[in-house]
């Protein structure tokens, strides 16, 4: 499995050009395991609101002190390296990620992969594609001692998801090893053509065998 940058910010709120991030989470994830991770507080430069501390249990006073998003922008750059991200939800993370490293002049394009839109085309059962929906419909669970709605806990919840994908992928392409650009191909391909892609895909990498 080539190497996969997993990715989650806590935010002030839903606008990048007026919300700041507030924590940040990245699991780098090669052959199915976690290799390293990187996991930060930031001060916004202003006071968390009540509802966003309430929903994710970072207050004003744990970030206070913390470095600004423009001096943690260039470390999470470097950490990341060259790898795509992936996020549930990456429009989200991939807007506030944009945002934030040109904020920091550290502006640059990067391929990015969605768990959500990956799950809506393979697990086609599910209620809905909340994380914690598709973890108690798939029988996967929260990592030990971690609280959802934190970066990290739900950047490892998107771990475990992220390999189940993965699997499902492997599975309907017998055996072979999806390459980045089937996968963002995958994610935008309409769900009535899902099927029929995975199968044509299948049979052109058995036919190179």
């Amino acid at each position: 499995m080539q190497r996969v940058a997993i990715i989650d910010f806590e935010t002030t709120g839903m606008y990048p050009d007026s919300d700041r991030i507030i924590e940040v989470a990245v699991a780098l994830v090669e052959n199915g395991e976690v290799i390293d991770t990187f996991d930060q507080l930031m001060d916004p430069g202003f006071r968390v609101p009540s509802f966003i501390a309430s929903l994710t249990g970072i207050s004003t006073e744990m970030v206070r002190g913390q470095p600004s998003p423009e001096e943690v922008m260039p470390q999470l750059r470097a950490f990341v390296g060259d790898c795509p991200c992936l996020a549930h939800n990456a429009s989200f993370d991939r807007r506030f990620f944009e945002h934030e490293m040109q904020r920091a002049d550290q502006a640059h394009t990067r391929p990015w992969l969605c768990s959500v839109l990956l799950s809506r085309r393979l697990i086609i059962d599910a209620p809905n594609n909340k994380l914690g929906t598709l973890f108690s419909h798939l029988g996967l669970s929260l990592p030990a001692g971690m609280r959802a709605h934190r970066a990290l806990a739900d950047v490892l919840m998107t771990v475990e998801l992220w390999k189940h994908l993965h699997q499902e992928i492997r599975i309907a392409l017998r055996g072979k090893i999806p390459d980045l650009r089937f996968l963002e191909k995958l994610q935008k391909t309409p769900k009535a053509k899902v099927e029929s892609l995975l199968a044509t895909k299948a049979l052109e990498e058995n036919s190179l065998i």
